[in-house]
This record gives structure tokens, sequence and C-alpha cells, in this order.
């Protein structure tokens, strides 16, 4: 209890606002329950039709229920990485991992929300320009993230290696700069298909040239020598 009292009493404003809006998904789903059918609208396709549905309570309280809990593993992961320090010296990119997963479940909701009262909206559209500037900024912050657990590109080689860290950090943040910036476009002329591909393309690319540096440095001899 002490631990927690503190942990309270250390709260800056930042973290009261940051812990205020995961809690607003809520607040909106408060104002919209009493008005909701049984069935909500949850689920999409790619071309932006309604294809799952959940019931009125699961839309309500389970969705921000379940976005909230994001929060608090993400925010405690950062708490407890090993390399903690690293994560503070790389600050840009946990607050923008921090606000982005309570900002995604405002969105969330208020689609999920307004979509169960019967508005129609561009879903494709709403979701896809917010992930697209996700992937650019993420990408523009990349190469300055530090070793961790907890953020960046966590592989065996990357993790054991500080040096193929740094260098497959610096090739991921031009690889998903310039895959977000794809997205985007692509979501702004309504195309998602092309989605899945890129999203498998800046996945890979830096996973491929992270293991390829590991095997030149020798990684996989020295691996069968320790054995």
């Amino acid at each position: 209890m002490k631990k927690i009292s503190g942990s309270i009493k250390n709260m800056t404003f930042s973290d009261w606002v940051y812990w205020g809006m995961a809690l607003v998904p809520f607040a909106i789903s408060l104002v919209f329950y009493s008005r909701l059918p049984e069935q909500v609208p949850t689920h999409w396709n790619s071309a932006g039709e309604v294809n799952g549905y959940s019931s009125r309570l699961m839309a309500c309280f389970g969705i921000p229920g379940f976005m909230l809990l994001m929060a608090v593993v993400v925010n405690f992961a950062f708490l407890a990485d090993p390399k903690r320090a690293n994560i503070a010296r790389s600050r840009e990119l946990k607050q923008i991992t921090r606000w982005f997963i309570v900002i995604l479940a405002v969105l969330v909701q208020c689609i999920t929300m307004l979509s169960g009262v019967g508005v129609e909206l561009n879903v494709g559209l709403l979701t896809s320009v917010p992930i697209s500037i996700l992937f650019i900024v993420i990408g523009n912050y990349m190469p300055k993230c530090k070793q961790n657990y907890t953020l960046g590109i966590k592989l065996p080689w990357t993790l054991a290696d500080e040096d193929n860290w740094n260098r497959t950090h610096r090739l991921a943040g031009y690889v998903w700069t310039l895959g977000g910036l794809a997205m985007l476009a692509f979501g702004l002329m309504g195309r998602s298909g092309p989605y899945f591909v890129i999203v498998v393309a800046i996945i890979l690319i830096p996973t491929i040239y992270s293991y390829v540096l590991w095997k030149r440095s020798g990684g996989g001899e020295n691996h069968g020598k320790n054995r």
C-alpha cells in the first residue's frame, strides 16, 4: 500500500491527464448506452463494411476495458524493463507508444458508439490515417531508440549486440517512415488492400537485415560454439 501511495504522490500533471484520457472511453459508452441496440457493430472488413457484432455490454465496457488493460501492461513493462534507463533515453518513442494506446481507445470507442446509433462513417479512413501517421512518427524516432526489452525491434541478435540494434533501428527508421507514407497515401485514396503487404514488408525488411548482420559478424558460429 505504501508503494502504491507513493506512486500516486509522484504522479505528474501529465500522468493524471493520461490516466484520465484512458477512462474517457467508458464515459463515452455511458453517454450512448441507452441509445444502442442489443448488437453493436464492432468489426469492419477492408471495404469498410460491417462484418462483426458484439453485445451492447461488450461494446460499451469490454472493448474499453481491454484497451485500458493494454495501457496498464505497457506502462508496467516500461517500469519493469531491466534496461529502463535506456527507455528513459528514448523518451519520445516511449511517450508516443503510451499516448497512442489511449488516443486509439477513444477513437475506437467513438467509431463504435456512433456506428451503433446508425451514423454512417468511413471507418477505413478514420482508422488508416492515424495508424499511418503512427508509423511515420515512430519511423522518425526509431533510430534514436536505445537497446531495451520493451520498445523497438526485439530480436535475439539485436538484444545480444548493441551495434546490431543500432544499425537495425537506423534502417527501420527509413523503412517505417516510407511504409507509413505509402499507407497514408493508399488510405486517403480509399485503398486498404496494400496495407497487409506494406505491414509485412516493414516488419520483414529490418528483421532480415538484422539477421544478415548477425551472420556476417559470426553470430551463427559463436552460437554453435557456445552450445
